[in-house]
């Protein structure tokens, strides 16, 4: 998001403060999606705050919103989170992977393939299969082989 006036910042401003501080954990979860769709890296550092709360919940929608702000300090976040306990959390961050391009991603997912959840394996799979099926498209329409190691389309 590129911030053009006053009031997109006052706006942004609202939703973070709510993020943060909102006595209701259904606002706060609202919120933080907003963060996300809003796509704003100003929003990272509030965002990996809420990634240390106790709500599964609300740290799963935080990291959904990280992948979709994307960039490098993005990445630095999710690969924190690779380790959490819930595994709802660390599925999510299998599927925002999906939404950064990194050279080290695939891998990653790779590693979430062994998650001892199958939820999170699962996860993994779909983002890695996912790839595979673009890689295969685009190299197809461009006459070349799908032996490519990274997928760069997101989800």
């Amino acid at each position: 998001m590129t911030v053009c006036n006053e009031g997109d910042d006052t706006y942004f401003d609202k939703v973070l403060k709510s993020a943060l501080h909102h006595d209701r954990r259904e606002k706060k979860r609202e919120m933080v999606y907003i963060l996300g769709e809003l796509r704003d890296p100003r929003a990272l550092d509030a965002l990996k705050t809420i990634m240390t709360e106790n709500d599964s919940y609300l740290v799963s929608e935080a990291v959904k919103a990280v992948g979709k702000i994307s960039g490098l300090k993005a990445m630095e976040l999710l690969l924190i989170m690779m380790h959490h306990s819930s595994f709802m959390v660390r599925g999510e961050v299998a599927l925002a992977l999906g939404e950064i391009s990194h050279p080290k991603r695939e891998e990653l997912l790779n590693q979430l393939l062994n998650d001892i959840s199958p939820y999170v394996a699962n996860c993994a799979d779909i983002i890695l299969n996912d790839c595979n099926v673009i890689q295969k498209v685009m190299m197809r329409k461009k006459g070349g082989s799908a032996n490519t190691k990274q997928c760069d389309q997101s989800r």
